[in-house]
């Protein structure tokens, strides 16, 4: 059928082809209303789009001025779409930029263009090789799209994106990944995520792995297994259960706590630092308390208000601080600190304090002290201590 404007509505049986008349378009007054399969090839607009079980093409423009309701049907449209509603029950195709306004689909949306929406729920799968602009996207299965300028994007099982931003808030059930740098609010995965190009955003939680090529900035960042940042590292506080590895420095205002091992490549700055393992730096200036169960070492030191080193801990590069503890059977190659403890059975290369003591067994090259030196049993002292009238300068 040839058809032109038409001052009414239009019903379409199953399985109609419609041209327009001389190569124009199709202007539907009222609804169209298509009972089953339908091709339609040249341009059209109506008011109200809807359809039963049926599988609708249309290969040029598509104009709905309210609203589009597809029960039970697929609907594919070549040229640009643009529609305020748009309600899709199995599968829409878009091959050209697009506007759709509120759009639900219930199984799979593919998008080859710039798609622009208020919200887009799909159900199924969501695939945008456009750029993607709304308030919110909401995804029940997978979500992969390009350039975003988006509110919220929520996925239930894996979400990848590229560059843009989301400015309120990313929830990823399993796995999310940003092939460029992206801007964000709050980042929440349950699985794992990724970030090819740095990023920056609020609050990070990651349940198992997070991995980041370049800078990152943050404000929180939670992570339920390992953390990697192969670039520099900015924000206010770090929690991570196993494993924390910064390619760059660290900067934070706040706390650092880690339950496995700690690798800074560059310098790090904090406001405290708890880490159950090993932590290395080149440099460490810590604010408050630092507390080290296991290895700890820097090339150029650690710096902080007070240091508690664990049993048996080894470290190398030195430590300086107001109040600095080292456990039974730890060793250290120097420390300078006001008030110094070195437990029993420890090893330390040189010890330089205001009120020193050494515990019984312990082995220690050379002491300076200000104030007071307090000697265990069994001490041992390569040097002869000697008392001084102020601590000697500290390298950090």
């Amino acid at each position: 059928m040839r058809l032109g404007a038409v001052d009414g509505n239009l019903i379409a049986e199953h399985g109609v082809t419609i041209d327009g008349e001389n190569g124009a378009s199709v202007i539907i007054a009222g609804d169209a209303t298509f009972a089953g399969d339908a091709t339609v090839r040249a341009p059209f607009e109506c008011r109200r789009l809807i359809t039963r079980k049926g599988q609708l093409r249309f290969e040029s423009a598509v104009t709905v001025r309210e609203s589009i309701d597809a029960d039970r049907s697929r609907v594919e449209v070549v040229g640009p779409l643009t529609c305020p509603r748009t309600e899709v029950d199995r599968e829409l195709r878009l091959h050209a930029d697009s506007s759709v306004g509120r759009l639900d689909v219930g199984g799979s949306l593919t998008a080859d263009g710039a798609l622009r929406g208020e919200t887009l729920h799909v159900g199924g799968a969501l695939e945008v090789r456009g750029s993607t602009t709304a308030e919110e996207v909401s995804v029940g299965g997978k979500a992969e799209l390009a350039g975003v300028d988006l509110a919220r994007f929520a996925v239930g099982g894996f979400g990848t994106v590229g560059s843009g931003t989301i400015r309120e808030r990313v929830e990823v059930g399993g796995k999310f990944s940003a092939s460029g740098r992206l801007v964000f609010g709050d980042l929440e995965v349950g699985g794992a995520a990724s970030f090819a190009a740095g990023g920056e955003g609020r609050n990070v939680e990651v349940g198992g792995v997070l991995r980041v090529v370049g800078a990152f900035a943050f404000q929180r960042l939670s992570v339920g297994g390992v953390g990697e940042i192969d670039g520099d590292a900015t924000g206010v506080s770090v929690e991570v259960g196993g494993q924390f590895r910064v390619g760059g420095g660290l900067a934070l205002t706040g706390r650092l706590e880690v339950g496995g091992k700690v690798a800074v490549v560059g310098d790090m700055t904090s406001g405290s630092i708890e880490v159950g393992g090993e932590f290395g730096a080149r440099r460490a200036v810590v604010a408050n308390d630092v507390q080290v169960g296991g290895r700890l070492r820097t090339e150029a030191g650690l710096r902080a208000r007070t240091v508690a080193i664990g049993r048996k801990c080894e470290v190398r590069g030195p430590l300086v601080a107001d109040r600095i503890t080292l456990g039974r059977g730890a060793s250290a190659e120097s420390v300078f600190g006001d008030v110094v403890n070195v437990g029993p059975d420890a090893e330390v290369g040189r010890v330089a304090g205001g009120d020193v003591e050494i515990g019984g067994g312990a082995r220690v090259g050379r002491v300076e002290y200000v104030r007071s030196l307090r000697v265990g049993p069994d001490a041992r002292f390569e040097q002869a201590p000697v008392q001084v009238t102020e601590r000697p300068p500290a390298p950090v």
